[in-house]
């Protein structure tokens, strides 16, 4: 049986330790979160009038390192509840708590010293089969194990995290010297499945995979800029989402890490790597040397390559550093034809091929920092890992490329670019000409469904190797298992009698093609499968309704086509609640409007946890209408019984209290920061479930829909008599209004809008505990929503919206 990490302890409740502590508990694993003993006491605490014995000073850095944790922003729990299964303590008292560890990690300072005199003091309170791990960045696991016993080397492992934890999907797993097979798998599968992390086996060279390719790019781009005579804004758009990398490109990555980090990363591989052809990329120009002493250091600042200030108007405004003069200045516009007709191509893979061949000062520079790289991270093979798999996903988890090097290399085009490699002058590390000589012309294809990868040790393609759990849909669509379809929808066959229905418009906002596709794939279902997963790969789940197409027809007052859009919607989505066979959504990253509706709408939702779900719909002046506003009020309600006449207690159960919490959702527009927080504002029931590494989010809710199908589901029955709050409670809320408005904090247009969402929560204007249906309910929605859209206020709100991303309270 696979052993189980129950209980974890961290060593270092710095920024780095209490976030892996924190994301340890989110996936309900109880955590120790241990730091030295402070030093001396600060006036606080004397005035408090503790002592160094007290534990509230001795526990300081544990406690200051979970409160920051707690305040941190994005958040590093997925609901603050989940900071109780962190123990603070520290290392001097409470170091024996870690004999009931399973797994510690060490998260000190990166002083080898200091990690190795911590190593003594633990491995005196280990208990057989407790595996520890580092997570340096850059100390060598060789060194890290010297003069420790048997049975502490073959226990010992690299785990190195990115930062934030939670969000990174990057985890290096180096193993030491002497580091049991088994041991290794374990931390895989306990990183992979439970904590969520992506793994890439790295091997034990300085800055492993991620940073050391990261750094090397990063730093020659510097070099070219300075040579080139472009700016930092140009570099940033040249390095941005152009060519698939973050929006934070070269120099906000750098604020972001810190230049004197930077340089400390760098010169790890300048020290650990003397033999390294690029070794001289890694002392970085003199000007950001002088930014450090200056310090100049980036957001732990205030102030690096750019800088925040206001203006003489107090308005808040950028200034970007001159690295000439090392003075701050206004920003420039960036003018470079070629990247202006990259960004205007379709694909990514497209926009990174014309920038790359382009012959203006743009294309230069985008072939000379990118061809860098694709050298240098060919060269680093077998150095720093086996295969060009290891080196692309690091680069994709870690940095957050779209596409890793070789990816890249092949969107450019492998035999065209090292012909004009070659042309330039640059030498092609020699298996990759050995691998053109043989016929091959790319370091992937897809063959029969699959996906395979030139390995340079077998000098031939070979599959990549199939996690199990992980279903991809692409896959199944090149194998034939498209069931039906139409540009906006696409249902598959995942096989066990389950189906899928996987959006894919853009940014899967819901038009008519994907609502067609609801309504066919439940009559698919129906006839022909057991069950249904609502599934995609996309970056998000579904931002909602196409707002575009809203606003067209509400100004060309088409109120009938845009009532049977809405009516079509809601239809929709009744029939995926009432199919006679389970239905599962599966959503991840944004699932807001109609995304959030059509999860209400499920059987079960197994969700990733890293799902933004909200019902924003009243940020461009309308509510929520496929049946959302319904939904919500139910989830807030269906708990309550009804009360028996003749009894102790007269009355039914208040709804005010419940159908105030859903008015506040809705009305506030509030999304999620996480699965589990979804659940706390009533969008996902408790028994819906989290699965935190969604590469593995399908499989599991198609497992969902075989569990429920064995447990003989049997489809819910049509809602006849919901209770509703009525009119009374739609003036108390009607009051509470009006005195925001009177004070300010909310506009006139805001109160018409609340007020319909109100009108809908409390039935409209009944008596209360009147019992009203489903489809009463949706009828409001409608009515709602359309009057709302004939209002000239909600169409400068949502013109607002499509123009600049922001909403407008007007």
């Amino acid at each position: 049986m696979e052993k189980k990490i129950k209980k974890a302890g961290v060593l270092g409740a710095g920024v780095m330790g209490a976030t892996i502590a924190a994301q340890l508990a989110n996936v309900g694993i109880e955590t120790y979160l241990l730091d030295i003993v402070p030093p001396k006491m600060t006036e606080e605490e004397e005035k408090k009038g503790l002592s160094k014995e007290s534990p509230e000073f001795r526990n300081r850095f544990g406690q200051n390192g979970l409160k920051a944790a707690i305040q941190s922003r994005p958040a590093s729990f997925y609901v603050q509840e989940n900071a109780s299964l962190i123990t603070i303590g520290n290392i001097e008292d409470n170091l024996a708590w870690l004999s009931e560890a399973d797994w510690i990690i060490e998260v000190v300072v990166e002083r080898l010293d200091i990690k190795k005199a911590l190593y003594e003091k633990v491995e005196k309170i280990l208990k057989p089969g407790t595996i520890i791990t580092s997570n340096t960045s850059g100390i060598p696991a060789t060194a890290l194990c010297e003069g420790r016993s048997d049975n502490f080397r073959r226990h010992f492992a690299i785990t190195h995290f990115f930062n934030p934890p939670r969000y990174m999907k990057l985890l290096e797993l180096v193993p030491g010297p002497e580091t049991m097979p088994e041991v290794l798998d374990i931390l895989a599968v306990t990183c992979e499945r439970i904590v969520g992390k992506g793994i890439v086996y790295a091997k034990d060279t300085p800055n492993f995979v991620a940073n050391r390719i990261g750094t090397f790019g990063m730093l020659y781009g510097i070099r070219a800029m300075e040579e080139m005579g472009l700016s930092i804004e140009a570099v940033d758009q040249l390095t941005g989402p152009v060519i698939g990398h973050p929006k934070s490109a070269s120099f906000r990555t750098a604020d972001l890490v810190g230049l004197d980090t930077l340089l400390h990363v760098a010169d790890n591989v300048y020290q650990g790597a003397p033999g390294d052809e690029k070794r001289e990329v890694f002392t970085a120009p003199s000007f950001i040397k002088t930014m450090v002493e200056r310090k100049l250091l980036g957001n732990k600042t205030k102030q690096g390559f750019y800088k925040k200030t206001k203006d003489d108007k107090g308005k808040k405004t950028i200034l970007t550093l001159d690295y000439k003069s090392l003075e701050y200045r206004p920003q420039e516009k960036v003018k470079i034809a070629s990247l202006e007709a990259a960004k205007n191509l379709p694909g990514l893979k497209e926009k990174i091929k014309s920038l790359y061949y382009a012959t203006d000062l743009g294309g230069q520079y985008t072939f000379r920092t990118m061809t860098e790289t694709l050298i240098y991270s060919a060269n680093r093979i077998p150095e720093i890992a086996e295969d060009i798999i290891n080196i692309d996903n690091a680069m994709k988890w870690g940095f957050a490329w779209k596409l890793g090097p070789f990816e890249a290399w092949d969107a450019v085009g492998v035999q065209k670019s090292v012909g004009r490699m070659k042309d330039a002058g640059y030498k092609v590390p020699a298996w990759v000409d050995e691998m053109l000589a043989s016929g091959k012309d790319s370091f992937y294809k897809r063959e029969a469904g699959k996906t395979l990868y030139y390995d340079i040790k077998a000098k031939d393609y070979r599959a990549v190797t199939e996690r199990p759990g992980v279903i991809l849909l692409p896959s199944l669509k090149q194998s034939n298992k498209t069931v039906a379809g139409n540009t906006g929808a696409t249902m598959i066959d995942l096989g066990d009698g389950v189906a899928c229905l996987e959006f894919h418009t853009k940014m899967n906002s819901l038009g008519e093609d994907i609502i067609s596709m609801i309504h066919k794939s439940a009559e698919i279902v129906s006839r022909d499968f057991d069950g249904l997963v609502i599934a995609n790969h996309a970056d998000n789940f579904s931002v909602g309704a196409n707002l575009a197409l809203v606003l067209f027809t509400a100004q060309e007052e088409e109120w009938d086509d845009l009532e049977w859009a809405i009516r079509s919607l809601q239809d929709a989505l009744m029939k995926l609640k009432y199919l006679d066979k389970p239905v599962v959504a599966a959503p991840a990253g944004m699932a807001l409007g109609g995304g959030c509706e059509i999860c209400l709408a499920a059987d079960r939702v197994r969700y990733a946890a890293e799902t933004y779900m909200g019902l924003v719909e009243v940020g461009v002046g309308l509510i929520p209408a496929g049946g959302g506003t319904k939904e919500l009020l139910i989830r807030n309600v269906e708990h309550l019984f009804e009360v028996q006449k003749g009894g102790l207690y007269p009355k039914q159960i208040e709804l005010m209290p419940f159908v105030a919490r859903a008015f506040e959702t809705i009305a506030t527009a509030k999304v999620s920061t996480s699965g589990p927080e979804a659940v706390k504002l009533g969008y996902l029931r408790n028994t819906d479930s989290m699965t935190v590494n969604r590469d593995y989010l399908i499989q599991d809710a198609k497992n969902t829909v075989l569990a429920m199908n064995l447990e003989g589901y049997r489809p819910p029955r049509p809602l006849t008599s919901i209770r509703v709050a009525g009119e009374n409670t739609l003036a108390m809320i009607k009051l509470g209004l009006w005195t925001m408005r009177q004070s300010g904090y909310i506009t006139e247009h805001d109160v018409t809008v609340s007020t319909k969402v109100a009108h809908v929560l409390c039935g409209g204007n009944v008596q209360a505990d009147t019992l009203v249906s489903e489809q009463y309910l949706l009828d409001l929605e409608r009515e709602a929503f359309l009057s709302l859209c004939g209002d000239h206020r909600t169409q400068a709100r949502m013109q607002h919206m499509l123009t600049t991303g922001k909403p407008l309270r007007n």
